[in-house]
């Protein structure tokens, strides 16, 4: 049996696959078919737009969400009037909203950056629920983080991505098939934690074609732009697309020259060996890749930045993602490890 980690929703969802697997086995179900499709993804040529085209194109973001999610989880976009050196892209994870990033947004922004924080399709939407996320696909979260890049281009000389578990692996993609000045990856869902890697693409692949099974639970009353529950077909759209993603980067290398990881080895959520993997392939493509991690006795969760039961060395992982979002020397929270 799977133990689930408390407050995190991605976990939730990998104990509900682990028990799909089983149901599957007990009825001589074939694990080996996969059949997954590959993502439909674009080429990852796209242009940016010059600084007006894309606050205005921003702009037509935040009036789309006005139209269909509720208020706290409006796009967020941070601009001073003007292009600046650097533009960062925050990439919040799977049933959160871009409020996620908030306090890290307005730190970025008082350091003289252009911050965008897009929402993602299928999130926050007004009088829906984890239900909706049933419609998420891969090929929406790669087509969506193709025209956030090109958006975000725009705002600034130089465009740098965090993104966190979902968004962890949505900036993966953007790092190997965009060129972006860095991009950093915190938690990226490439692989449910706790099931052996063996057993991760039929799970995947299961789950994605059995009839999709939704927990929902009240939204919170304090955070109304999350959504309280789970969906399994979300669950394994998003890790085909870490699948797919390490696939890519074993055939070519990434786009990206600057690659920062951060694993957590509290974390039960996500695999942190599948993150190291993908950082060793990047690295022996002379790729500048540096991965630190999080010690185990802090404790900390796997939503690092905004878990549900209240921040942990809040200003501590504030400064943390913020120096590895500048490349500079990260703080002693962390310990460097070898991708070599």
């Amino acid at each position: 049996m799977i133990r689930p980690v408390i407050g995190s929703s991605l976990a939730r969802i990998v104990a509900g696959l682990s028990a799909v697997v089983l149901a599957a086995v007990a009825f001589g179900a074939s694990l080996n078919g996969g059949g997954e499709a590959t993502p439909d993804c674009p080429s990852g040529n796209s242009s940016s737009a010059p600084y007006d085209r894309a606050v205005a194109m921003i702009a037509r973001r935040q009036a789309g969400d006005d139209s269909v999610a509720v208020p706290g989880a409006r796009t967020i976009l941070l601009t001073g009037g003007a292009p600046t050196a650097r533009a960062v892209v925050l990439l919040h994870g799977l049933t959160d909203s871009p409020r996620q990033f908030e306090a890290l947004a307005y730190l970025l922004h008082a350091d003289g950056n252009n911050v965008f924080v897009p929402r993602f399709p299928r999130h926050g939407l007004y009088g829906s629920d984890a239900g909706a996320l049933a419609a998420l696909t891969a090929s929406q979260l790669c087509r969506f983080a193709d025209s956030v890049v090109s958006e975000a281009g725009g705002l600034g000389d130089s465009v740098l991505v965090l993104g966190l578990s979902m968004g962890g692996t949505v900036a993966a993609w953007v790092a190997q098939q965009r060129t972006v000045w860095r991009a950093v990856l915190v938690a990226p869902a490439l692989e449910p934690g706790r099931i052996p890697s063996l057993l991760d693409r039929p799970i995947v692949g299961l789950a994605d074609r059995l009839p999709n099974v939704t927990r929902r639970s009240p939204r919170e009353e304090a955070r109304p732009d999350r959504e309280p529950g789970f969906s399994t077909h979300a669950a394994a759209e998003l890790l085909e697309l870490g699948r797919s993603l390490l696939g890519d980067a074993r055939r070519a290398p990434p786009r990206t020259r600057h690659i920062v990881v951060l694993v957590n080895a509290n974390d039960r959520t996500v695999k942190e060996s599948a993150a190291e993997a993908l950082a060793r392939t990047w690295a022996q493509r002379g790729v500048a890749v540096s991965v630190f991690e999080l010690a185990d006795s802090l404790r900390l969760p796997h939503n690092i930045i905004d878990p549900r039961r209240g921040r942990v060395m809040g200003d501590a992982v504030l400064d943390l993602l913020r120096q590895l979002t500048y490349g500079e020397q990260p703080s002693a929270l962390v310990r460097p490890l070898s991708v070599r």
